[in-house]
């Protein structure tokens, strides 16, 4: 008899473990009878989570641990064995704003290192005219989009608040929202970038990638007392999510997987701005070129599905920095206590597979391919 499931999920590209799970039969493999279920916002997703309406949840990384820590909602203990893979997210701005920066650097979508630079140009000449700050949106405040965005902007001396503000628009939005003036560029995950192109409501500028180097993003959250009283399932679960994301990495089933996160249940985005994603492709705003972006979403190689602690501390520290979080925190502590890194070391490696000895690593030190005892992982460089 198989055990059931309800999980909650968000319609972006990184959900596609769950979806071929489902659909490819690794789920049936380990005898699980899952329901995926389909959320419009993070808020959804981590109230349901935490109540128990949910098993186990696609979440935001930053969102698991702010809610283990009672910020922004009630105090619930929530922990991770499993990452949902790297990368996969970009900052896309209206075509009014691309305007203004293509007017600074006309190879604006070619030179990314020149990108928060040009920003702060379009900026400061907005001010000196009088013009209204720049909005910006990103999916929930607790994510990588939000720090990723911070970071980028940081590096330029953009400061929130002062030279632009931060709203939050659910993923699914973002394209709509920009249609229609409502926020002048964004912060998201595949395919929502893409989609904003192709439609030609907007411009990618840089990707997370080129950010920060294979960053963490989605991992799956179960309820502490869950991942205690369901160690059985909990393990079958990882053992189905790993077998999904592997197959997500081999290009032979990109078709397949394209035509599975098209259909309307799951992310309902076109295939074509969904297949984007994938290649690696990030379209120029005629749609006539792409330029290719390796590991612009990363499901397997390198270790994408070992949940880091030092992922995490990185994470917090970003909390701290925005002020969402006092500096007495202990990071390392925090991490330790919401990334079960021994359970997923135990499944994964159960099944024949090499991973890491270690918890943590030195993140942003590496800009190309590097092994630690053995194991290959990618690059993590920041901007």
């Amino acid at each position: 008899m198989k055990d059931s499931l309800k999980i909650g999920f968000i319609p972006l590209t990184d959900s596609a473990p769950l979806v071929v799970a489902k659909e490819v039969g690794f789920f049936d493999q380990y005898d699980l009878d899952v329901e995926l279920v389909k959320e419009a916002s993070w808020s959804n997703i981590r109230d349901k989570l935490i109540f128990g309406e949910f098993d186990a949840a696609h979440i935001l990384a930053p969102l698991l641990i702010s809610s283990s820590l009672g910020l922004g909602s009630v105090k619930k203990s929530l922990v991770t064995a499993y990452s949902f893979g790297l990368n996969g997210n970009a900052v896309s701005v209206s075509n009014e704003l691309y305007a203004d920066m293509a007017a600074i650097e006309s190879e604006i979508v070619l030179k990314v290192d020149r990108s928060a630079a040009v920003l702060k140009e379009v900026i400061d000449s907005r001010k000196a005219q009088g013009k209204s700050v720049l909005r910006f949106a990103v999916v929930f405040p607790y994510s990588m989009h939000n720090y990723l965005l911070a970071h980028w902007f940081a590096t330029v001396g953009i400061e929130v608040g002062r030279d632009v503000e931060i709203v939050v628009v659910p993923p699914s939005s973002v394209v709509k929202a920009l249609d229609e003036g409502l926020i002048d560029g964004y912060c998201v995950g595949e395919p929502w970038n893409t989609h904003a192109v192709k439609k030609q409501v907007g411009v990618t500028i840089i990707t997370g990638y080129e950010i920060w180097n294979n960053a963490p993003e989605k991992v799956l959250g179960v309820r502490a007392s869950w991942a205690k009283d369901n160690v059985s399932v909990h393990k079958r679960l990882i053992k189905a999510l790993y077998l999904a994301s592997q197959w997500i990495d081999d290009a032979s089933n990109y078709d397949d997987l394209v035509r599975l996160l098209s259909m309307s249940k799951y992310v309902g985005a076109p295939e074509d701005s969904i297949r984007n994603a994938f290649k690696g492709e990030v379209c120029n705003p005629a749609c006539s070129t792409c330029r290719k972006v390796p590991n612009f979403s990363l499901p397997y190689q390198y270790q994408a599905n070992f949940p880091w602690q030092s992922h995490a501390q990185w994470i917090v520290e970003q909390m701290q920095v925005l002020g969402q979080l006092s500096k007495e925190f202990d990071a390392s502590e925090i991490a330790q206590s919401v990334y079960l890194t021994d359970l997923y070391r135990d499944v994964v490696s159960s099944m024949g597979y090499v991973v890491p000895a270690v918890n943590v690593k030195i993140e942003g030190e590496h800009d190309d391919v590097w092994f630690m005892d053995g194991v290959e992982l990618g690059a993590d460089a920041l901007l």
